[in-house]
């Protein structure tokens, strides 16, 4: 076990030999190359730093620029063996410095030498790009060779899918997809008429709310045994929420497809609206819309969060397809700007 001592010892070991020794020894023509790549996972950004044609890689540094207006840094830590430095953020800048610890031989060869975890920032989500530079690398004898390219990547467009093009809703369905909270098919199609079911729509919005989900939920329906153990996290945070219930009998009836009413209900009670009880939307067939339900779809009305499908309808009892709920889920979160409510 290494002492806290010897390991604040060994950071300024490190950041000595980085410092002090001469550049270019360990260089040449066949020497070590430096790659970064950056992928999208959920609403994180994470970036791999990998080394290849390795020589006795014992310690190593860098300087990781990126855009600070798109991505906040969350995490950096190394799959080597050794011990890291806390990394140093300075503007748009961050520096990375990991050392092996004792008596041992570097790295040969090719391997994986940090990974860096990003929070992609929802105002500014487009493609993001990092710079590799001051790349400094040491080998078990202390020698130093400091490589003088820069490296860098950039972070990749969402998914384009293949049957959205053109549709009412292919904004908001990239959007989401860039999010990580919603997933097309294997197929890459998004099938955006396809309807929603109650467990489906209430796990995109425990997702997008980024609400902590139960790793072992202990559901009290009826028919907990019937629901996919995918969802139930989900729906425990949902119901546990209050943003949605079962029914009188004591089921969820989790295959059950959403219908508009219903989505437009969960989607005020997620932003912690109590609507007026005495409001009531006004449609051309407002009286079609459940007594319970007309408060709530008159307050999501009112923000803009929803709107009818035309001839002043609003069909509460309409089942809802995964490009309403979307678009919907994307409408009340007002750090998305240039998101407007739009009709099929």
């Amino acid at each position: 076990m290494i002492s806290i001592k010897k390991l604040g010892f060994i950071a300024v070991v490190l950041f000595m030999v980085l410092s002090l020794y001469p550049s270019g020894a360990l260089m040449a023509d066949s020497g070590p190359v430096i790659t970064i790549k950056a992928a999208n996972q959920g609403s994180n950004v994470i970036l791999e730093v990998k080394g290849q044609r390795l020589t006795d890689l014992y310690a190593y540094q860098f300087n990781l620029a990126y855009d600070t207006k798109r991505l906040k840094f969350i995490e950096a830590k190394s799959p080597v063996s050794g011990f890291t430095v806390d990394p140093i953020l300075k503007d748009n800048d961050l520096l990375f410095a990991h050392s092996k610890v004792g008596n041992v031989k570097g790295i040969q060869g090719e391997a994986s030498l940090a990974v860096l975890t990003f929070e992609r920032l929802i105002s500014h989500s487009g493609p993001a790009e990092f710079k590799l530079h001051h790349i400094k690398l040491v080998d078990s004898g202390l020698e130093m060779a400091e490589l003088k390219n820069e490296v860098r990547a950039i972070t990749a467009q969402s998914i384009t899918f293949t049957d959205i093009k053109g549709h009412w809703a292919e904004t908001s369905i990239l959007k989401a997809s860039e999010l990580g909270w919603v997933n097309g098919y294997s197929d890459q199609t998004f099938r955006p008429q396809k309807q929603v079911t109650r467990a489906e729509f209430v796990t995109m919005l425990v997702r997008a709310l980024e609400l902590p989900v139960s790793e072992a939920p202990e559901l009290q329906f009826k028919d907990s045994r019937n629901i996919p153990v995918w969802s139930k996290g989900y729906i425990q945070t949902a119901v546990e929420s209050g943003l949605i219930e079962g029914y009188a009998d004591g089921t969820f009836r989790h295959n059950r497809l959403i219908t508009r009413a219903e989505m437009a209900a969960v989607i005020v009670r997620s932003q912690g609206v109590v609507p007026d009880p005495a409001a009531k939307p006004k449609f051309s067939d407002t009286e079609q819309i459940p007594a319970w339900a007309q408060p709530y779809i008159a307050s999501a009305v009112d923000r803009g969060w929803i709107q009818g499908i035309g001839r002043n309808q609003f069909a509460p009892l309409k089942n809802a397809n995964r490009a309403e709920a979307v678009h919907l889920i994307l409408a009340i979160d007002p750090s998305l700007s240039g998101v407007k409510e739009v009709g099929d």
